[in-house]
């Protein structure tokens, strides 16, 4: 992706335009006094992008300024935006001037609207429709569509963030962007694909769909279960008042002698047999359960097989990265091989704790069609009758067989229809498992390119070991979960624990140089090649407002001093970098150090001094 801003505009309301010039494949540095307007530069950036907060100070910038705007170059166009004045934080202004030519006008007028300005930009970062996030979350939708103001994400290292001992990405305090940040982080550092993601979201969709025709399904079991049990009462109560014979087991024949009945209207003498059928099959059944109590005990016991095998493997999972980080290490060839015995040990378990062997799934089978047989055994047991030796005048068997006529009828004539509900879960379960087929899974890609991303930052961090101190020679360790950085000691597992902002501070620079090389090589469409930075060297003064002139006093305390000049090397290392490979960046720079402090770098490019006594963001002719 090809991206750099060619100047900012500001309207004054005086009638002059304020235009601060930009080149690319450079570092372009804005230095001055406190309170002269450079940390604006990197708001008016944000709000230009249709940003829906603002610090723009009212006072000496907000009450001058007509239209905030910006000619840029994205990929193989030159554009130009600008937004109108707002009156106050709470309504930012819905004015927005495009020219797809980059043109800059005297005076821009409102030609576009927010949403269709969006639209440009979003399709100049190659999101379309489909670009949505996979899952949901406090803030941010389930399947709605990722703006590209996320991936801005990547491009600012703002006053608040770059020393922070925790928070690596501005924005933070917004749960919408914290949200926001885990969903498109793979897709920045090209982890996974808009396609995957799309995949990954349909599969979610489909399941979602098939629990829902699964929760209907079981509904219509449940009616069925219901109606079935409702029959087996009606036969049971024929049975009992001598109206069908109590002798005939299966409840389709018992309903269909019962029916015959009701349309002849007439009772039939029935026969009844003094057998054992209720004491056989109460027999069969327990034998039954016997045998699936027996199945069960012993799938429990396979089960907590598994469980401690797979304690084990977790006990012994150290042990493969102690032997990729440390065999070289290990003189003693004894424990080197007490290592690779136990590493051999632990590969036979994992494999063990996922075969699964044929006896399992006869066991499940088994219970299956034991549990089948057994339902069947007790919906016989619950029509035999209770047969009362008191005898029914003709009277009461029909005033009975009324009853069992008003009750059967309007049960006979309900129709549950499973099969179209199964068949509809089954297609699809069949789509599932195709979605399935093509989607990748990203655990794998993402492990190596963590791994090359600590690669990366470790080319900067070397850059910047002395100025480390300490900490010059520990290695880069990224944290996935928190998207932080973290340090580790060299043959060590645990990260450092780090409290001074200065090594902070060349953490974030390093993390954010090292991710973007890496975002470049892997040619990722989401992520501009960009960085305003907004005064890395806070920590050195203090975090006070220091004017110019304090400043340049300060030259005394040599060790700071030459931190602060390892910034700017650093930077320049990285300009380097990138222009050997032949490709493109730029950084916008707002300090208020001495010109002095980047002797003998070879990218720096001085945009403006603000010294806030003749010169400004807005010049004091101009207030």
């Amino acid at each position: 992706m090809f991206f750099y801003i060619e100047n900012i505009v500001l309207w004054l309301k005086s009638g002059k335009k304020r235009i601060l010039n930009f080149e690319n494949n450079k570092i372009n540095v804005i230095t001055g006094n406190s309170k002269t307007g450079k940390t604006a530069i990197l708001e008016i950036f944000d709000y230009c992008f249709c940003g829906s907060e603002s610090n723009i100070s009212d006072e000496k910038i907000g009450k001058n300024v007509m239209w905030y705007g910006m000619k840029f170059h994205i990929n193989d166009k030159t554009y130009t935006i600008a937004r109108g004045e707002y009156k106050n934080k709470n309504e930012l202004s819905k004015d927005y001037y495009f020219s797809s030519t980059g043109y800059v006008p005297e005076l821009p007028t409102s030609t576009i609207s927010e949403k269709e300005l969006k639209n440009i930009i979003e399709n100049e970062f190659s999101i379309n429709s489909d670009v949505v996030f996979p899952f949901g979350g406090k803030q941010i939708k389930q399947g709605s569509k990722i703006s590209f103001r996320y991936f801005l994400l990547f491009n600012i290292l703002s006053g608040d963030i770059i020393a922070h001992s925790t928070d690596y990405f501005d924005k933070m305090h917004n749960i919408k962007y914290q949200e926001a940040l885990h969903r498109i982080f793979d897709l920045a550092l090209s982890i996974t694909t808009i396609e995957n993601i799309s995949i990954s979201g349909n599969i979610e969709k489909e399941e979602k769909k098939r629990r829902n025709l699964e929760k209907e399904l079981e509904k219509i079991n449940i009616s069925v279960k219901n109606r079935d049990s409702n029959i087996r009462n009606i036969v049971k109560k024929a049975k009992e008042n001598k109206i069908i014979s109590s002798d005939i087991n299966d409840i389709n024949e018992c309903i269909e002698q019962l029916n015959d009945i009701i349309k002849a209207g007439r009772i039939q003498e029935t026969t009844s047999s003094d057998n054992d059928e209720l004491k056989k099959l109460r027999f069969e059944k327990q034998t039954i359960e016997i045998q699936i109590n027996k199945l069960k005990q012993f799938k429990n016991t396979l089960k907590k097989y598994k469980s401690n095998l797979k304690k084990e493997s977790d006990a012994l999972s150290p042990i493969q990265y102690i032997l990729k980080e440390f065999s070289n290490r290990v003189p003693d060839n004894e424990y080197l091989q007490f290592l690779r015995n136990l590493s051999l040990e632990l590969e036979n378990i994992k494999i063990e704790i996922k075969t699964k062997y044929p006896f399992e799934y006869d066991v499940d089978s088994k219970i299956k069609e034991l549990e089948k047989k057994r339902k069947s055994i007790q919906e016989k047991i619950e029509i035999i009758p209770d047969i009362s030796d008191e005898a029914l005048t003709d009277n009461q068997r029909y005033i009975i067989l009324g009853e069992l006529k008003s009750n059967l009828l309007p049960i006979l004539s309900q129709n549950f229809d499973t099969k179209n509900t199964q068949e509809k879960i089954e297609a699809v379960e069949k789509y599932i498992s195709y979605l399935e087929s093509k989607y990748v899974d990203p655990t794998e890609k993402r492990k190596s390119m963590i791994n090359a991303l600590n690669d990366y930052i470790q080319i900067y961090l070397n850059n910047v070991s002395k100025a480390l101190g300490e900490y010059g020679d520990y290695k880069s360790d990224f944290d996935y979960k928190t998207k932080a950085l973290r340090l580790r000691k060299p043959r060590s597992v645990a990260p450092a624990s780090i409290t001074s902002s200065s090594d902070h501070l060349f953490m974030h620079l390093c993390m954010f140089l090292g991710m973007h090389h890496l975002i470049m090589n892997n040619k990722n469409p989401y992520i501009i090649p960009f960085l305003i930075i907004d005064q890395p060297s806070r920590p050195y003064f203090n975090n006070k407002e220091s004017d110019y002139e304090e400043i340049l006093n300060s030259l005394n305390n040599k060790n700071d001093w030459s931190k602060v000049q390892s910034i700017f090397r650093l930077l320049d290392y990285f300009m380097k970098n990138i222009l050997e490979e032949e490709k493109c960046f730029q950084i916008i720079l707002l300090e208020h150090v001495p010109t002095d402090t980047w002797n003998n770098c070879r990218y720096i490019n001085l945009v403006d001094v603000f010294d806030g006594s003749k010169n400004a963001l807005i010049p004091l002719d101009d207030i």
